[in-house]
């Protein structure tokens, strides 16, 4: 890398989206220290583009801070699995309930399950979270609330960290996930309301479950 220090609203992007992958594909440890020394350091960027790029990612929860102590990755623990996954279940099944009641699910989810369903022969069961997160991301921007897409987003990178530790334990299969996608997708157009809700609670719920289980051990 370049030895000139960048600084700026681009390298603070820059550098939070390196940092933000790193950290949903596993790279990074839970409870590992990220100072600013460090990273701007590593990213060749000045100290206050570094702060405002750990900032954000403190912001999104993927990162958690003490007052005056360095950021460290976020180590998730059975309670916050819990939380997230209550939180979501809350946004999603009247998510779902709204959309079984005009029989109608986007198009999007329908092509994000079917390239879930190409990736059943992969061994890379890291492949189906970037197409699972647009399938469960538009059924809830499918009702057109501005305010509720906003808190589902907020929630987004803590979702991705559950998928990325689920998926990299396999504590669920690639083909229940994408059957159960579909059982979803036919409540809504079938227009079976209770059904759509009950079969997002039940999956993520069981995501949830096996997730904390694992973390306790």
């Amino acid at each position: 890398m370049s030895t000139q220090r960048r600084s700026g609203a681009p390298a603070v992007k820059t550098v939070a989206a390196d940092l933000r992958s790193r950290l949903l594909l596993g790279h990074l440890e839970p409870g590992t220290p990220l100072g600013e020394v460090d990273v701007a350091e590593r990213y060749a960027v000045s100290r206050p583009t570094a702060k405002a790029a750990i900032e954000s990612l403190v912001a999104s929860r993927l990162l958690t801070r003490q007052a005056h102590r360095t950021a460290r990755v976020t180590t998730l623990t059975p309670d916050s699995v819990h939380d997230i996954y209550r939180t979501r279940s809350l946004i999603e099944t009247d998510a779902v309930r709204r959309l079984a009641e005009l029989q109608f699910a986007p198009e999007a989810a329908f092509t994000a399950n079917a390239e879930i369903n190409k990736l059943l022969s992969t061994s890379s069961h890291s492949s189906i979270i970037d197409p699972d997160m647009r399938l469960h991301t538009s059924l809830v921007d499918a009702i057109n609330s501005e305010r509720i897409s906003l808190m589902y987003r907020l929630l987004a990178d803590e979702i991705r960290l559950c998928m990325t530790q689920v998926q990299g334990a396999t504590l669920l299969t690639t083909e229940h996930i994408t059957h159960e996608h579909e059982l979803i997708l036919g409540h809504i157009v079938a227009g079976r309301a209770d059904e759509a809700a009950e079969t997002v609670r039940i999956h993520l719920s069981r995501a949830g479950q096996r997730l904390a289980g694992k973390l306790q051990t």
